[in-house]
């Protein structure tokens, strides 16, 4: 029998069995005769029948006699023994003869471990019947999955992710997202897909997948984040609110504006004297209130309830007016000096302050005639007071004076019951809850301090345009200071080359020199060896011919000695003769190949010495460009300290998390306080002398003196924008994407994933299009697990379930490099900034770093105890930010070196990541929180812990 034949269907787990039994179990078995009327279909009628008694030992994995029975495709091409069935054909058919054991082999095998048993007459009777109906396989169908909730309690975090400048983060937790505000150390939402959410099982959750989210990435601008899960990835976009900027009506003459509380009204007075009453979102005037000040007016106030005006005009009289029918409720003449004015909170009582240090406040309701009655003087100011402000409650006020003190009064004590030491302050705002005090400092500064403990908190400086130069500056800085390490490196490497060379040019030189001196002797030596093997043979011959006259051929004795003795001479000159011709040639050859590599070696210093100039020239820029980067980061951070823009106005967000400031540049500047981090900002196109603000609608809404006025909203909202994959039946996932990537240019999307043990696939997306440009299915024999683009955006490299690390040159498709040594799992992968080393993190507990020019293993790096789960490198730098499955997150040096270790984490930690500049880390793992780190010192910032 032939060998080939019985391994097509024979199972490496069958048992031997006896003469008797195999001659029992080989009997043939009864095929059924089925309605030949009956279509069969492959996907319904066959293939459960192939997956429960022969896929198991037949499938791509497994593979048994090359034959895989997975579709009817693979069963046509055949194994060892060619093609397993002929459509139409069903005698012919060697699958449905091993079955019916009619054939040589039979199958499934008797005592096989995979516990296959033999087909049914009825089975063979549907095989039989499908081959002779031509084999066919089954239209493509949407294989129905009985989805479920997931179990309350499930919130591992399988992946984190942030923007490139830390302002958000983002963690999976079961099949929920989450975006994290790093700035302002919030929660901003929780993505959710509306589709699902309309379904009874998801009623009322805000999830994004049915299943685990096993991947996420923000896009190089942080406007989108791509997620990944069960045969679907979703991209989500970021629309902030566009800031609503409106120019003044220059034909109303406003030289002081004031806003509402709520930011819906406008009220602005004029040069001449008249009120002007405005929606403030539009700008239409609802009312002139005329005559309010016959010389002008100088100050402004809008009572809490925004139905009245405290105004100073420039004739030193201090009046009330009502806004929704324009009558003066009450007048104080004569109140001079007056360098500010307010209304307390309640609205019940109007306050000024000047020059002669005092702060009078005024009572209402008012007496019969209008008139403000006499005011209660608040005495205690040291210098002249010239910003006054309502506190919390109605019976305090905030003012600050020219001696550098802001002064919380009590008006019923008429004292001052707390005190702050803050230079040149130009503006004040208390939180609503009263427990923070933000200031406005001539220094261009806005100063935060605790209101309950005279300390400050923070010191807000900068904008988010400042921030942004500085980042890249930062990035700059250490780009050129990797390159420069990098070229001075190779100017190294050259130079021991260089000096290598000429320790080979003085051995050739030295060889050439010996082999010259030498030749002639050997030379000499073969023409002496030439003359005595024609002497040898010449006796050799004169010997011959004697013998050839002897009688009858036979030679006596002494000729047979004669010859014996001719022959062996000759011989010893043959061998003197082409050993003195070897030697000659050697020697000749050593030279010509001494010669030889003098040319290799002067070909070698030419390219060393460009190689070596090149190397210089390029560190040189390197260096120029960190000198320059450093000093213009140096000029941005001096320049920034020295801002002349000076905040007129102050304000808190309602949840006292965010500060706001209106400058005298006309600019509109918002930081968060937890982190003193600006995150928004309308830039200023005009100077101003004063300005309004309020917090309102989630924002900031701020005007200048002339009614100019601005809107920004501090809503992060988050929109699916598109969904590639999922319940489709031509999903191009086959099973979970286990990585999504995008590239630096944020164009398109790599998503890496397949089916587990059998496929591990590529897919790169056009994001704007949504639609799939390349495909490498089977690029990996085994799931893809992780994905980097190089920083140039032209190869990808993938890990795998297969050990494998894969370089695939994106434009061909090619893969130009396989790197293999991981004994298990690459569960992460990362490319260094200057695209010249790649790191891999396995699940046998180590690092490994390859060189990408020359294809080597630069390193091994090991320390964990567990499965290395998640590896980047931290910007332009050579650090490295791991998580890991021993509760460690761990900063290593490409080189191996440990930077920081972060130990004693809860629970198994599956991500980790790093802003690009490296000051914020954060980390996520199996107990569902999300851990945020000060990069510097390790320390914890804050813990967003799993709902």
């Amino acid at each position: 029998m032939n060998p080939k034949i019985l391994n097509t269907f024979l199972c490496s787990c069958a048992s031997m069995i006896s003469t008797a039994s195999f001659a029992a179990a080989t009997a043939p078995i009864e095929i059924a005769v089925t309605n030949p009327g009956v279509a069969m279909d492959f996907q319904r009628d066959v293939h459960p029948i192939l997956k429960a008694n022969c896929i198991a030992c037949h499938n791509k994995t497994t593979t048994k006699a090359d034959l895989n029975m997975e579709t009817p495709e693979l069963m046509r091409k055949g194994g060892e023994s060619g093609a397993g069935i002929v459509p139409g054909r069903s005698a012919e058919s060697i699958i449905l003869q091993a079955a019916a054991h009619t054939w040589d082999s039979i199958m499934p095998p008797k005592g096989n471990k995979v516990g296959s048993v033999n087909l049914t007459p009825e089975e063979l009777g549907v095989l039989k019947t499908w081959i002779d109906q031509g084999a066919k396989g089954s239209a493509k169908h949407a294989q129905d999955i009985a989805w479920q909730p997931l179990p309350p309690g499930l919130n591992p975090i399988y992946s984190v992710a942030m923007t490139k400048d830390g302002r958000f983060a983002a963690c999976s937790r079961a099949n929920q997202i989450f975006i994290h505000d790093l700035a302002t150390r919030q929660v901003v939402t929780r993505l959710t897909d509306d589709a699902l959410v309309k379904q009874e099982m998801y009623k009322g959750a805000g999830v994004a997948h049915r299943d685990l989210v096993q991947c996420l990435a923000f896009s190089p601008d942080g406007r989108q984040l791509a997620s990944g899960s069960f045969r679907e990835v979703k991209i989500w976009r970021h629309d902030p609110s566009k800031p609503v900027v409106r120019n003044a009506d220059a034909t109303l003459g406003s030289v002081v504006s004031r806003l509402s509380g709520d930011g819906r009204q406008l009220i602005c007075g004029t040069k001449s004297g008249a009120l002007h009453v405005m929606d403030a979102t539009g700008g239409t005037l609802t009312r002139t209130i005329p005559n309010v000040s016959t010389t002008g007016i100088k100050f402004l106030s809008v009572s809490p309830d925004a139905s009245r005006a405290l105004v100073y005009g420039n004739d030193a009289a201090l009046a009330i007016w009502r806004l929704s029918d324009g009558k003066r409720l009450a007048m104080k003449a004569g109140v001079s000096g007056v360098r500010a004015i307010v209304w307390t909170r309640d609205g019940k009582s109007v306050a000024c302050a000047g020059e002669d240090k005092i702060v009078r406040v005024w009572s209402l309701p008012l007496s019969e005639d209008g008139e403000l009655a006499d005011a209660k003087e608040l005495k205690g100011a040291a210098g002249a007071v010239r910003v006054l402000e309502a506190g919390t409650g109605p019976d305090n006020l905030l003012s600050a004076g020219e001696d550098n003190t802001v002064r919380l009064w009590s008006i019923a004590e008429g004292k001052v019951v707390r005190e702050f030491k803050i230079a040149g302050v130009v503006s004040l705002a208390l939180s609503a809850d009263g427990k923070q005090l933000a200031a406005g400092c001539a220094d261009g500064a806005v100063r935060v301090s605790d209101a309950l403990v005279p300390k400050q908190i923070v010191e807000l400086r900068g904008d988010l345009d400042s921030g942004r130069r500085m980042a890249a500056l930062d990035w700059q800085i250490s780009a050129s200071a990797m390159d420069a390490s990098f070229q001075t490196a190779e100017v190294a490497r050259i130079d021991a080359e260089i000096k290598s060379l000429g320790d080979r040019l003085k051995k050739t030189q030295d060889a050439i020199s010996a082999g010259n001196k030498a030749l002639p002797e050997k030379q000499k030596a073969v023409k002496p060896a030439q003359d005595a093997k024609a002497a040898a043979q010449k006796v050799v011959d004169d010997v011959a011919a004697l013998i050839t006259k002897v009688p009858a051929g036979k030679p006596d004795a002494a000729l047979e000695k004669q010859k014996k003795d001719a022959d062996e001479k000759l011989m010893t000159a043959i061998k003197a003769e082409e050993s003195a011709g070897s030697a000659l040639a050697t020697a000749e050859n050593q030279i010509k190949d001494a010669e030889a590599e003098l040319k290799i070696i002067d070909t070698a210093k030419v390219d060393n010495a460009r190689l070596a100039a090149t190397a210089k020239t390029e560190n040189e820029k390197a260096k120029q460009l960190q000198t320059k980067a450093a000093a213009d980061l140096a000029a941005l951070k001096t320049a920034v300290a020295k801002n002349t823009a000076q905040p007129l106005a102050v304000a808190f967000s309602g949840d006292a998390q965010c500060v706001a400031a209106s400058g005298s540049d006309g600019a509109l500047r918002i930081w968060a306080v937890a982190s003193g981090l600006p995150v928004n900002q309308i830039a200023g196109n005009a100077q101003s002398s004063a300005g309004s603000l309020v917090a309102a609608d989630n924002g900031f809404f701020s005007c200048t003196p002339d009614g100019a006025t601005a809107r920004i909203s501090l809503a992060a909202r988050w929109v699916l924008e598109r969904v590639l994959g999922g319940e489709k039946p031509d999903s191009p996932f086959v099973d979970r994407v286990n990585a999504v990537r995008f590239s630096p240019d944020g164009k398109s999307l790599a998503a890496g994933g397949g089916e587990p043990s059998r496929t591990g696939d590529i897919a790169i997306l056009d994001v704007a299009a949504g639609t799939i440009v390349k495909s490498w299915r089977e690029r990996h024999s085994d799931a893809v697990l992780s994905l980097d683009f190089s920083p140039d955006g032209k190869w990808i490299a993938s890990g795998g379930a297969d050990k494998a690390v894969r370089i695939t040159d994106i434009a061909s498709g090619k893969q130009t490099r396989v790197f293999e040594g991981h004994t298990h799992h690459v569960l992460g992968i990362s490319y260094r900034a200057d695209g010249r080393i790649l790191a891999s993190a396995g699940a046998d507990n180590v690092v490994k770093i390859w060189d990408m020019l020359t294809g080597d293993r630069k390193k091994n790096i090991d320390g964990w105890d567990k499965e290395v789960t998640s590896v980047q490198f931290i910007g332009a730098t050579d650090q490295l930010i791991t998580s890991a499955g021993d509760n460690r997150v761990r900063i290593v040096r490409d080189s191996g070196a440990e930077v920081r270790s972060l130990s004693g984490l809860p629970d198994f930690m599956h991500g980790a990541a790093a802003t690009a500049t490296g000051g914020i880390l954060i980390g996520g793992g199996q107990d569902g929180a999300l851990r945020l780190w000060e990069a510097t010192t390790g320390k914890d910032v804050i813990v967003f812990a799993a709902n």
